[in-house]
């Protein structure tokens, strides 16, 4: 593929201005800077044609060569071309035994085509299940752009997957102790991950190498999770703290001291103004993050508590993810920026939603029959999906207050961890079982 990508400097141009044709504004300065980052990275072949082509093309901005940013679009389509071609094939098949065949329904013969919020539920059978890792998955985590993702393990290591093609790409090894938190920055570019040898490292998406550890916590660190803006990150640890972290220094910018036992899970408001965290305490507090002022304190679960998401009010599923596809920000479909929803889920078997800024309790779910350790949002906001040591996967119906679905036996063991991607209709889960899920 690589080999091809080896363009003219007029095939360049023309390229590049008979797709802006078809492009949105935004989607032809991508692809512009694509084309000048991949001309920049060969001087010796290409450096008279990439100055040539920034002139034409009109880039005033700098552009730093050796992100790969074209030749991961380039084998992307490649690989959305293989999909197509097999799923072609799957048609002729059924329709050779004479099934009549509904190119883009829901796959099932005849079956009426369903773009809405039922298509984007997880449902069984999984679509695939991932092995590659020694011990249990505690992290998974999907990149917000591309179809791939990133598992943790009791193993100690990182490995890089495609739920699409459901093929492995490679492993990440650094941390001396068990993985126990991952998570992308808004443009994928920085995979951050936390360890229980108390580090927290920063990864370059482009060269899968680490760029930073961040040094600083007394204990395991149980969570990572950027900020919106990308720049900082949060961390919390069984010190019993919160820590900020500036990403281009390294260097802790602020420490959150309040809870009296271990941090467990944090989870940043989208809106980037708060940061909720819970814990063996049993208590949430919702921090202010530019002052570290406590916001408000909820109690009402009575055992540790696992895990936090933020989320807003409803919205209409389909066109956020439509909205994601094509590059917008989906805050702007309907205006809102008030991040009124904080989902948490409990040893005490039950998931809370919450009213943060408030403090009141909204709805009680006890639909599991074991710890839950994994809630989020679906991305409609209409509903709630939870994973526990019961080995389920839960739908939760905010509205109705009920469990409308249930994956039984999702993991032959305990399910750990949960990430829905925003850009594919993909849910994926990892468990005790060493085995990564994609439903």
């Amino acid at each position: 593929c690589k080999g091809s990508l080896h363009l003219s400097q007029k095939s360049v141009i023309v390229l590049a201005s008979s797709m802006s044709l078809l492009l949105t504004e935004r989607q032809r300065v991508e692809l512009n800077s694509a084309i000048l980052e991949y001309l920049l990275s060969q001087p010796d072949a290409f450096g008279k044609s990439a100055e040539i082509f920034k002139q034409e093309a009109l880039i005033t901005e700098k552009v730093d060569a050796g992100k790969g940013l074209l030749e991961k679009k380039w084998t992307s389509v490649v690989r959305l071309q293989k999909k197509v071609m097999e799923l072609e094939a799957k048609i002729e098949g059924l329709k050779s035994r004479g099934v009549a065949v509904d190119p883009v329904s829901s796959g099932e013969p005849g079956a009426k085509v369903d773009m809405g919020e039922s298509k984007l539920l997880p449902r069984p059978p999984a679509k695939n299940t991932l092995s590659g890792h020694r011990a249990a998955v505690t992290a998974v985590v999907t990149h917000p752009v591309y179809s791939f993702f990133a598992s943790g393990s009791e193993d100690c290591t990182i490995r890089m997957w495609d739920h699409e093609t459901a093929q492995y790409e490679r492993t990440l090894k650094g941390h001396t102790g068990p993985i126990t938190g991952l998570a992308f920055d808004t443009k994928g570019n920085t995979l951050a991950s936390c360890s229980a040898d108390m580090s927290i490292k920063l990864w370059d998406m482009t060269t899968f190498v680490c760029t930073k550890t961040l040094k600083g916590h007394d204990h395991t660190i149980s969570a990572v999770v950027f900020m919106p803006n990308g720049d900082q990150v949060l961390s919390c640890s069984r010190d019993q703290t919160i820590k900020l972290w500036e990403v281009a220094s390294g260097y802790c910018l602020r420490t959150y001291s309040g809870h009296s036992d271990w941090v467990k899970t944090i989870a940043v408001s989208g809106d980037g103004r708060h940061v909720a965290s819970g814990g063996v305490d049993q208590s949430i507090i919702i921090w202010e993050i530019s002052n570290s002022h406590i916001v408000q304190t909820l109690r009402g679960h009575e055992h540790v508590i696992e895990t936090l998401c933020y989320g807003c009010k409803p919205r209409d599923a389909a066109a956020i993810m439509a909205a994601a596809a094509a590059g917008v920000d989906s805050a702007s479909i309907d205006g809102t920026d008030e991040y009124s929803y904080l989902v948490s889920g409990s040893r005490d078997r039950s998931v809370k939603l919450w009213d943060p800024l408030k403090g009141v309790c909204l709805q009680t779910f006890a639909a599991h029959e074991n710890w839950v350790r994994a809630v989020l949002f679906h991305p409609s906001f209409k509903y709630i999906i939870s994973a526990s040591d019961d080995k389920t996967i839960r739908v939760l119906d905010i509205k109705e207050g009920r469990c409308m679905r249930t994956i039984t036996d999702a993991h032959s063991h305990f399910v750990t961890c949960l990430s829905l991607s925003p850009s594919y209709p993909a849910l994926l889960s990892g468990g005790v079982d060493k085995n990564i899920s994609i439903w």
